[in-house]
C-alpha cells in the first residue's frame, strides 16, 4: 500500500504530471501557468471537469510500466482497459463543460477540439497497442514495423492534444474553446489541456521504447531526452505551419499518419 500511495501522489503520478505539464508547456508556448493556482478557478462545473482531467492523466502515468515504478507488481498497471479508460476520460470529461455551455461560440470551438483529438488519438492509440500489446518483440526483424508505428504516432499526436496548428479556430472568437470563462478558470482549462497532453506524450515514448533491456536510470534519461525533443519539434511546428482546417486536420490523421501505424501493424504480423 505505502508504494502504491508513493506512485500515486509523486512518482509517476500525480507531482510527475505537473512536472512534466510545466516543463511542456513551457517549451512548447514559452510560458507556464500558474492562473489556475486561485481557487475561483475551481469552483464552477469547467473547474471541477478540468481538475478530474489532471487527475485522470496522473493516474494514465500509474498505468504505464515506468522504470523504477514503486508499485510496477500492482495489477492494473500495464493493463490495456485501464490505461485507455483513465487517459481519454482526461480528455473527453473536459469537453462535456464545452458541449453543454450556452455560448454557441464555444460550443463550435469544443466540437472542432473533439474529432480532432479523437481522430488524432485513434491514431496514437494504435501506434502505442503495437508497441505494447502486438507482442511483436525487439527482434530486428521486428524494429521496422515498430518505427513506422511510433512514427504515425507522432504524426497524429499534434491533433490528438490540439496542438498548433490543430488549435482553436480563432477567427470568430479569439478566446477559442475558452470562449465566455473568467481568467483564472480559462488559465485551468488551458493547463488541464497542457497536462493531458503531456501525459499522452509520456504514454507514447514510454511504450515505443525497449525500457526492458535499459538499465532504469538510463531509460528515465531516455525518456526525458524525447520528451524534450518532441515538444521542441511540437513548438516548431507550430511557427511553420498555419492553423489547419477540420476537414483538412482530419486528412492529415486518416490519410498521413494511419497509414503508416497500418502499415507498421501488417508488417508486424507478416513477420
Amino acid at each position: 500500500m505505502p508504494n502504491l500511495v508513493l506512485s500515486l501522489l509523486l512518482y509517476p503520478g500525480l507531482a510527475l504530471v505537473f512536472v512534466l505539464a510545466l516543463v511542456f508547456g513551457w517549451l512548447t508556448e514559452g510560458r507556464v501557468r500558474f492562473g489556475w493556482l486561485r481557487r475561483a478557478a475551481w469552483g464552477s462545473s469547467d473547474g471541477l471537469l478540468n481538475l478530474a482531467s489532471i487527475l485522470l492523466a496522473a493516474l494514465t502515468l500509474v498505468l504505464l510500466p515506468w522504470p523504477l515504478h514503486p508499485a510496477a507488481s500492482w495489477a492494473w498497471v500495464g493493463n490495456p482497459a485501464a490505461l485507455w479508460a483513465a487517459l481519454e476520460g482526461a480528455f473527453l470529461l473536459p469537453l462535456l463543460a464545452g458541449f453543454l455551455a450556452p455560448v454557441p461560440l464555444r460550443e463550435r470551438g469544443a466540437g472542432r477540439e473533439a474529432q480532432m483529438s479523437v481522430a488524432g488519438r485513434c491514431v496514437v492509440w494504435l501506434a502505442i497497442g503495437i508497441a505494447l500489446w502486438a507482442g511483436a518483440g525487439w527482434a530486428a526483424r521486428a524494429l521496422p514495423g515498430r518505427a513506422l508505428a511510433a512514427l504515425a504516432g507522432l504524426l497524429a499526436l499534434p491533433a490528438a492534444i490540439g496542438a498548433d496548428p490543430f488549435g482553436a479556430e480563432r477567427s470568430l472568437n479569439a478566446a477559442g474553446a475558452e470562449e465566455g470563462l473568467d481568467e483564472a478558470t480559462a488559465s485551468l482549462v488551458r493547463f488541464a489541456r497542457t497536462a493531458r497532453g503531456a501525459a499522452l506524450l509520456a504514454t507514447l515514448i514510454v511504450a515505443s521504447l525497449p525500457l526492458a533491456f535499459l538499465q532504469p536510470w538510463v531509460a528515465l534519461l531516455l525518456i526525458a531526452g524525447l520528451f524534450v525533443l518532441v515538444a521542441l519539434l511540437l513548438n516548431r511546428i507550430a511557427g511553420a505551419l498555419p492553423r489547419l482546417t477540420l476537414p483538412a486536420a482530419l486528412r492529415w490523421c486518416w490519410w498521413r499518419a494511419l497509414p503508416l501505424a497500418v502499415v507498421g501493424l501488417v508488417y508486424l504480423m507478416l513477420v
